[in-house]
């Protein structure tokens, strides 16, 4: 009986996930000296690229704070809705205490009336028993 085991990796330099997203993933363009190209996949995909590299950030300077016991993100699956999702939920580590963030690189981009949408979800759903603060991340707060 051969098992066998599923190993997932992540690169979590931004150089190198920029890299490998854009210019690996698109050699043949590379080889071709087609970079106009390249270009259009870079901006097209970049919001969301970089939306994910600001969320990184973020989770990473909350760690580092050492005021948390968990952080991640949720969601929720809705039939026939799209997704509710949350970028960031960080459980303090003193207690009750949870933080619930969303993460846009523009404030301009930011629904104030859906945000707070999601947190109700959240908050009926696996933080009931918390005191939960909400938070927007943006660039500015870097």
């Amino acid at each position: 009986m051969t098992r066998s085991q599923n190993v997932q990796y992540e690169i979590t330099d931004n150089f190198l996930r920029f890299w490998f997203n854009y210019f690996d993933r698109n050699q043949t363009l590379v080889e071709l000296n087609n970079f106009e190209h390249l270009r259009q996949i870079v901006f097209s995909d970049y919001p969301t690229f970089s939306g994910i590299a600001l969320e990184k950030w973020f989770r990473l300077k909350m760690m580092e704070s050492h005021q948390y016991s968990d952080i991640g993100s949720w969601w929720e699956r809705k039939k026939g809705k799209e997704a509710n999702e949350i970028d960031i939920v960080a459980l303090s580590a003193e207690g009750n205490k949870a933080v619930v963030a969303e993460v846009k690189r523009l404030q301009r981009n930011y629904n104030h009336k859906a945000f707070m949408e999601k947190v109700d979800c959240i908050k009926t759903s696996i933080l009931s028993k918390y005191k939960t603060e909400t938070r927007l991340f943006t660039l500015e707060d870097m």
